[in-house]
């Protein structure tokens, strides 16, 4: 059996307005949020929760869809689902995959606060935007 495109998910974590951002290990050395390929016949709202607590020991619960995207990753065709995602926990503990996180309001990502990078595969200011108008829409409608 041939594939088309691999499966990913992708948790926008939110919590206090802030969203949790790891930086890579490996190539592409980028800040972004937890996330990653889904293993075979995986349900991507599972794992989302399980891509997020392996990279930083966190109990996620997800929110919301945020966005569908499709694009090529280092040669490979990927969907992937972003998620919209909160905790009460807010302790890190990263796996070898990252070498460090922090916690940034829409505020410092603006001010490059990561330096998001300008690759094709790097996270956008609009990415966390989004996520945070799913997290007003779905508060002011009571979700």
């Amino acid at each position: 059996m041939s594939f088309t495109h691999r499966l990913a998910a992708i948790g926008y974590l939110l919590v206090d307005s802030r969203f949790l951002l790891l930086k890579r290990t490996q190539p592409p050395k980028i800040w972004m949020p937890p996330g990653g390929r889904m293993n075979p016949d995986e349900n991507p709202n599972v794992g989302v929760l399980r891509e997020v607590r392996e990279e930083t020991g966190i109990e996620a619960r997800l929110i919301a869809p945020v966005e569908i995207w499709h694009g090529d990753i280092n040669g490979e065709t990927v969907v992937s689902i972003d998620y919209l995602l909160t905790a009460t926990n807010t302790r890190v503990v990263l796996s070898d995959e990252h070498s460090a996180f922090c916690w940034s309001s829409l505020d410092d990502i603006r001010a490059g606060k990561p330096d998001l990078g300008g690759t094709g595969v790097s996270f956008r200011l609009e990415h966390f935007e989004r996520a945070m108008t799913v997290f007003h829409n779905l508060d002011r409608s009571g979700g």
